[in-house]
């Protein structure tokens, strides 16, 4: 992680914090409805909320995709250099990849599928926590 001031810092939390409020649990919320017997229908179309309009608010719809990016872009150069940042865009990355899934008509492996999207929160915590660590 780069060398950062208290303000640096303290914004760079309150990103992640963001972060983890927006993507990390409205990623996973959808699937969290749905029943364990729920048909591959469904899963699909709670992925497709999961992944397109995960964010609802008064200021609009934001996708998975979109509300990642836009943190990258603001938070990237500072955390460059982390081993939990780049930990947590692979993971973001996997979660993300399941956008393959939402135009096609094949079963999906929920328990994988919610393992993935699941892993995001704790992700983000670890960046927190790493961010934390070096105070």
């Amino acid at each position: 992680m780069t060398e950062l001031s208290a303000a640096q810092r303290e914004e760079l939390e309150d990103l992640l914090l963001d972060l983890q409020h927006d993507l990390g649990k409205y990623i996973r919320l959808p699937l969290s409805f749905l029943p364990a017997e729920a048909a591959t229908d469904e899963v699909r179309a709670a992925l497709c909320t999961a992944l397109v309009e995960t964010r609802r608010s008064p200021r609009g719809v934001r996708s998975a995709r979109a509300i990642w990016d836009a943190f990258a872009g603001e938070a990237r150069e500072h955390l460059t250099s982390s081993p939990a940042y780049a930990a947590l865009v692979q993971t973001v990355e996997r979660a993300l990849a399941w956008e393959r899934a939402l135009g096609g008509d094949d079963d999906i492996d929920r328990p994988r599928l919610e393992r993935e999207l699941g892993a995001v929160t704790p992700a983000i915590r670890a960046v927190i926590e790493e961010l934390h660590g070096e105070a």
